[in-house]
């Protein structure tokens, strides 16, 4: 498969920008139409808006450039690919049942995406369950089509995590470092030990999903950092808000690293085994049993 660099620039800022800024729009026409008012309209779009500033217009221009799902690696190295999946989640689980333990009065299972299904809220979980599939596809879709939109010096996959990982730890430490130094805990509704899980677990689930990783990226698969960044940067600005208190700048760096590991998760194995099985495993699993 192969895109012209202007055709898959134009095709990556379109995908990027709605996934940026989509739920910002939709939420004002959501306002201003009063949509909410109408019956049945709330949990049709708890449903809709995920999958429409996910994965609706990479699928377009899918159709539009006539591709096919098989060029982007669905379907390809299942079953393996599909427990490599599984296997990268499971600190990031771990990581979301430790902090439920302490934020949840000693329930471990407390906020997990299984656990909103099983108490009876069917629409929330199957919004975050379309909304992490999403993500997955667009992480995907954005790291096969920066290949042909940038053109940079090409290195291994694994010298390429290994670098963005570091950056993306350096940041995640010194931005929660410094937030936790100066936070009081009384100036917001939780305690400190509740705060320090909240801003320090999610990162740090994701990290040892990178680290877990790295055994497995031995090969001699090529990428470029450009390729490599792009899922990154993506998914880190999804969740990433502006805040006027200290600790809320903290949260929302600590979603924001965590998401952006994430994504260099799904930019690795997608790189190296050319299939998104693998993230179709991770993504499962994430918006199943965890909280993030």
């Amino acid at each position: 498969m192969y895109t012209s660099t202007e055709d898959a620039r134009s095709d990556l800022l379109l995908s990027g920008a709605v996934f940026v800024i989509g739920p910002a729009v939709f939420q004002i026409v959501r306002e201003l139409l009063r949509l909410d008012q109408l019956p049945g309209m709330t949990p049709a779009l708890e449903l809709v808006i995920p999958v429409a500033t996910t994965a609706l217009v990479p699928y377009l221009l899918m159709r539009y450039r006539g591709e096919s799902f098989g060029q982007y690696g669905y379907g390809a190295g299942l079953p393996p690919n599909f427990g490599v999946g599984l296997l990268m989640a499971l600190p990031i689980v771990v990581a979301s049942v430790l902090t439920g333990l302490v934020l949840g009065n000693g329930d471990p299972l407390s906020g997990l995406g299984i656990t909103v299904l099983l108490v009876g809220q069917p629409i929330a979980f199957v919004a975050r369950l379309l909304s992490w599939l999403g993500l997955g596809f667009l992480g995907v879709y954005a790291t096969v089509k920066a290949r042909d939109a940038f053109r940079s010096d090409y290195r291994t996959v694994r010298e390429e995590t290994i670098s963005i990982g570091r950056i993306l730890g350096m940041v995640a430490v010194a931005s929660v470092s410094v937030a936790l130094l100066v936070t009081r805990p009384g100036d917001v509704a939780m305690g400190g030990v509740e705060l320090f899980a909240a801003i320090v677990l999610p990162p740090l689930g994701v990290a040892c999903s990178v680290a877990l990783l790295f055994p497995l990226l031995r090969g001699p698969s090529a990428t470029s950092r450009a390729t490599m960044l792009t899922p990154v940067v993506l998914l880190a600005l999804g969740p990433f808000q502006l805040s006027f208190s200290l600790t809320g700048i903290a949260l929302s760096v600590s979603r924001a690293a965590a998401y952006a590991g994430v994504g260099l998760v799904i930019a690795a194995l997608q790189e190296s085994r050319r299939s998104a099985v693998a993230i179709l495993g991770l993504t499962l699993a994430i918006a199943l049993l965890s909280t993030l």
